[in-house]
């Protein structure tokens, strides 16, 4: 049997198609999940009679709710195809790769894709590192607290990138303004979508759009708390890099052989259908090691690796939850050991 050899950059093959199906799937679903919320709540307000008033409200607002978080997993899944754009992995041409990235991206609580690429590459680049891994803020916290308003800083700090890039046009950054700009018209797409082709098709905010952005940061915590809490603070060679120069795609190294395997990250088992559509993003330690790679060779990367390279392996997201809810954000070596799995050592933790 031939030996699973991980790719290079420029070996890998991309899987355009894919990406493009499973993306505009998921805004179909969306699409249709939406559709089927009004339908359903006119039915539901058709059928009952005032004397079933409390039963009519308890019925209709179960069935929006229970969408609702369906159209929060469809989001989470459409905002990872994204996160394959802010790689560079989307689809080959850098042009569709970034406007199709940005639009989806977008789509997803209106996040700024260029922003997005700056903060997230960055975040790769100095991961679980104090006060240099811009997720810091989002999630150095109590557990709840990250839990609950994680989502709301991650949003802030990107407008705040988008914001920083506008204001180029005063030191003639005009890159930097071109990013801001670009962000602003995807963002403006994703405006016109929710609340004016929606309401123009006779869809009711109220019980389609607004219960799903209700719901979505607590989804969005459901998944992003299992990236990285709880793991001891990360020392790389990084950190001895500029801080100056804003990190791209380019940063992103293929070369791990000289370099300590740390574990900064969780790595999820859970069920075939939800690392279908969150396109392999359980595999984040891989992920980590590996940015420049498609997710389609993160589960064959982590088989051929299992054995030799450190992971910290929870089954489920639930699981990983209830674990992290009693640790803090940067733990020690100890609080971590019985996650181990594979090759493991004190320097690699």
């Amino acid at each position: 049997m031939e030996t699973f050899k991980i790719p290079k950059a420029k070996e890998q093959v991309i899987p355009q198609a894919e990406n493009l199906f499973k993306s505009v799937l998921l805004v179909v679903l969306l699409i249709g999940s939406l559709a089927l919320a009004q339908v359903g709540v006119t039915k539901i307000d058709t059928y009952f009679s005032f004397n079933l008033e409390a039963i009519h409200l308890v019925i209709k607002w179960a069935f929006v709710t229970v969408l609702a978080v369906f159209n929060c997993i469809l989001l989470t899944g459409i905002g990872v195809i994204a996160h394959e754009g802010i790689h560079g992995v989307l689809f080959k041409s850098r042009f569709w790769n970034d406007l199709w990235g940005g639009i989806l991206s977008a789509l997803v609580v209106f996040l700024p894709f260029y922003a997005n690429r700056e903060f997230h590459l960055t975040h790769h680049r100095y991961t679980h590192q104090p006060d240099l891994d811009p997720e810091q803020p989002l999630h150095n916290h109590s557990f709840w607290y990250a839990f609950a308003m994680g989502g709301f800083i991650a949003l802030y700090q990107h407008y705040k990138i988008v914001a920083a890039n506008l204001l180029g046009v005063f030191s003639l950054k005009w890159n930097k303004v071109f990013r801001g700009l670009k962000d602003i018209c995807f963002v403006g797409v994703a405006v016109a979508f929710y609340f004016y082709l929606l309401p123009m098709q006779g869809i009711s905010l109220w019980y389609t759009v607004v219960p799903t952005f209700v719901l979505v940061p607590m989804v969005y915590s459901f998944r992003a708390m299992c990236d990285h809490y709880a793991f001891a603070p990360a020392v790389s060679p990084a950190a001895k890099k500029s801080l100056d120069r804003v990190v791209n795609i380019e940063d992103q190294s293929e070369d791990l052989q000289g370099e300590q395997l740390q574990i900064d990250s969780w790595l999820i088992l859970t069920n075939p259908m939800l690392t279908w559509l969150w396109s392999n993003i359980n595999y984040q330690q891989v992920h980590h090691r590996y940015p420049y790679l498609s997710y389609r060779y993160l589960p064959e990367i982590f088989e051929a690796t299992k054995h030799e390279q450190p992971y910290a392996l929870v089954n489920g997201y639930f699981r990983c939850l209830m674990h992290l809810k009693n640790m803090p954000y940067y733990s020690t070596h100890e609080q971590i050991k019985p996650f181990l799995f594979g090759v493991t050592s004190e320097n690699s933790v």
